[in-house]
């Protein structure tokens, strides 16, 4: 049993003690959790779903823009879905296509069911998954090796640059033509590709 004068010192001492731990323990809740922090980023068969239909955290978000040209004097979203499915790419490889007035509108810009749903593409090498998964996939139609995209093309394609860096934070260094894209598997190779072709000027 405790005295009276027992006791107050008791209660005295526990009211000391809360006062230093309580005020330790909010701002312990307060702080971000590193033991439970977002999972590595890892690319697998086993996850396969996780990190192609981009469903953690870890693999949300957009870091490049990687610029493509169809290598055809001719195209559209529903021609080229319909190729890249034969292809096995999983349907449309891109997130963004421009049209060059042939099956398309000049300078139309369509998205495509990836960028929609928000979801990984298929437009680079599957050595590459962080340039798949993180990488917004833009394809213009024609033939770029041999003739320039077109006046329309251009414009486009930079407004849809300039909206995309401001909406998903993405830096100018990050943006880059298919054939400037690294391998991700350690190697460090780029990508055997001479896409987006040599009459478009990325640096420009």
């Amino acid at each position: 049993m405790f005295t009276r004068i027992e006791y107050d010192r008791y209660m005295k001492s526990k009211r000391l003690l809360l006062s230093i731990l309580l005020p330790v323990y909010v701002y312990t809740l307060a702080l971000p959790n590193f033991s439970h922090g977002a999972e590595p980023i890892v690319y697998s068969w086993d996850n396969y779903d996780n990190w192609y239909y981009k469903k953690s955290v870890s693999y949300k978000g957009w870091k490049y823009i990687v610029i493509h040209h169809s290598a055809t004097s001719a195209g559209s979203v529903k021609a080229f879905h319909k190729f890249h499915t034969q292809q096995g790419y999983g349907g449309i490889a891109y997130h963004f296509v421009i049209g060059n007035g042939n099956g398309m509108k000049d300078g139309e810009v369509k998205e495509t069911f990836r960028w929609e749903q928000q979801i990984s593409g298929t437009h680079v090498s599957v050595n590459s998954w962080e340039y798949n998964v993180f990488g917004i996939g833009i394809c213009l139609v024609g033939n770029l090796e041999k003739s320039p995209p077109t006046k329309s093309q251009i414009t486009a394609l930079n407004n849809l640059i300039a909206r995309l860096k401001t909406t998903q934070n993405i830096r100018s260094q990050n943006i880059l033509g298919h054939r400037h894209v690294k391998y991700d598997d350690a190697s460090d190779k780029k990508e055997q590709t001479v896409c987006p072709g040599k009459k478009l000027d990325i640096d420009k």
